[in-house]
């Protein structure tokens, strides 16, 4: 496989690459909870799978700004590692609702491949394009 040892020097612009289309995607698929109040206590109401019974709009706009600021800090690379904690945090409240029984197999799947990528981002960190390293 000589012929793709070239790639190796492009390993920051992947990182980057990893780095900026996760965090794109939480703010295009979170963010608009922000702007719609009546889908707070829809998108707060996977609390109860961790047997929170009440508050879901509350629940909702918390996860809603977690996911959204995890996003925007995971784009910039600044305080990464907090970022993607946040986003984390939404992701495995989503696999456990998903888990416990409002989903089949293949609902399933996103849910674990994102907190999977998720961890293994907390443990690679940024990469060398950063607002941190500037």
């Amino acid at each position: 496989m000589a012929a793709l040892q070239f790639l190796g020097k492009y390993r920051e612009g992947g990182l980057l690459l990893i780095r900026a289309s996760l965090g794109l995607i939480f703010i295009v698929l979170i963010a608009p909870v922000l702007w719609t109040p009546g889908s707070w206590e829809h998108f707060g109401s996977a609390m109860r799978h961790l047997d929170f019974h009440s508050h879901f709009k509350f629940w909702g706009i918390v996860g809603a700004l977690l996911g959204s600021v995890g996003g925007v800090l995971m784009v910039l690379g600044l305080f990464f590692r907090i970022g993607v904690f946040l986003a984390l945090a939404v992701t495995i409240v989503d696999l456990v609702a998903v888990w416990s029984g409002r989903g089949g197999f293949v609902t399933r799947i996103p849910a674990l491949e994102m907190s999977i990528l998720l961890l293994a981002l907390l443990f690679v960190g940024p990469g060398k394009y950063s607002v941190d390293k500037a």
